[in-house]
């Protein structure tokens, strides 16, 4: 069954009750799919647990502090739900974080090593003393379509084409969201739209990563070349604050690794948003 093509339709029909057709016909390409990790799905995949690494690879350290391990993913597992743009086919990742407090934020690009992606042939390895060992938490990946938040510039250029839309739209993608997201349910995922606590995290890794300091509430001016860069950012992985796990990233607070375009997943850059 082609999940996203069914969820593509449910999506058509949805906007079709509020917008004329050449603003569903603008809204619908929008969409991207993704994989919630929630309590039910086809393939199954586990946050925290027994770390990964590759063979002889050392413990990954921030500031003299061992990373904490926080999940790792069998991609050509979860290839058999449909294609990701953005996500490996095939191969496994394990992802680290400094993730006690004080932790990176990833505003500032010396904080590089505050987070590390692993990837190729990861075998079991004991964590040393003073890394977080976080339960093993068993989810299900199930395919879903994400929407862009309201705040996003593509939503952005759709209101100035069609002026009085972003109010209408603002209420569905809420609606969709609880569809796809019911009440209470940590909102773990994997590609697509990130779900946003405060603005887009294209810009922010854009310009931290080239070594644009951003400060902790405001986001420079982006010249006409970074634009263009940051368009080329997607979410890798979206972990939710989740007190089954003892993770607590802010109130809400959520953890984004995001990678470019055709470049390895190592060079993911990671930002967190709390409120």
């Amino acid at each position: 069954m082609d999940h996203f093509a069914a969820q593509l339709q449910r999506l058509r029909s949805l906007f079709g009750l509020f917008f004329a057709p050449e603003v569903t016909a603008d809204l619908l390409p929008l969409a991207r799919p993704a994989l919630r990790l929630g309590l039910d799905g086809e393939v199954t995949v586990h946050l925290g647990g027994a770390p990964l690494l590759p063979p002889g690879e050392p413990w990954p350290e921030w500031n003299g502090r061992p990373l904490d391990f926080l999940g790792a993913f069998d991609f050509t597992a979860l290839s058999e739900l449909g294609e990701v743009p953005g996500l490996p086919a095939t191969g496994t990742a394990a992802f680290y974080y400094a993730s006690e407090a004080p932790r990176p934020w990833g505003d500032q690009v010396g904080q590089r090593d505050g987070w590390r992606v692993f990837t190729g042939r990861l075998q079991p390895t004991t964590a040393p003393p003073g890394a977080s060992a976080y339960p093993s938490c068993r989810l299900g990946a199930a395919p879903f379509l994400s929407l862009p938040s309201p705040q996003e510039p593509a939503v952005r250029r759709l209101e100035q084409h069609y002026s009085g839309i972003l109010s209408v739209y603002e209420q569905l993608h809420v609606a969709w969201s609880q569809y796809a997201w019911p009440d209470d349910m940590p909102v773990h995922q994997l590609g697509g739209w990130p779900a946003l606590v405060q603005r887009p995290v294209g810009p922010d890794c854009q310009l931290a990563s080239s070594g644009r300091d951003l400060g902790s509430t405001t986001v420079p001016a982006l010249s006409m070349d970074e634009e263009a860069a940051v368009a080329e950012w997607r979410l890798l992985l979206q972990l939710d604050s989740d007190q089954r796990l003892g993770w607590h990233w802010g109130d809400p607070g959520r953890v984004y690794f995001c990678a470019r375009q055709n470049q390895p997943l190592e060079q993911t850059w990671l930002t967190v948003q709390a409120t």
